[in-house]
């Protein structure tokens, strides 16, 4: 099928105005892999929900001999096994590096 002149300006327009006008181009969270949505949480909460943990165990099997950190809170704050409060209130255990690299700093225990 071959599109008129006036048609193919169309299309053309239709695709180049949103992105001209900033507008997003990713794809709804309903088509998104649940990789693609790990990174896009990860974005704003600091770390994605697949390198959070209920438990100390879970995050040791994926990343053997790296420190196991709490976090905690919205403040990208972490906290150490030492800690009085590691492990205990809302928050997910996760790995240190792991932690760092999504921008999380220890809380100073």
């Amino acid at each position: 099928m071959k599109l008129s002149l006036i048609e193919t300006l169309w299309v053309t327009l239709a695709l180049a105005i949103p992105s001209a006008l900033g507008a997003q181009t990713t794809a709804p969270a309903q088509h998104m892999t649940p990789s693609a949505m790990n990174e896009q949480q990860g974005a704003t909460t600091g770390l994605g929900e697949s390198h959070r943990f209920r438990t100390a165990v879970d995050a040791a099997h994926h990343c053997p001999g790296d420190t196991i950190v709490w976090l905690s809170g919205s403040k990208l704050v972490y906290l150490l096994p030492d800690a009085a409060k590691y492990g205990k209130g809302s928050g997910a255990y996760a790995c240190r590096m792991e932690a760092e690299g999504a921008g999380f700093h220890s809380a100073g225990n």
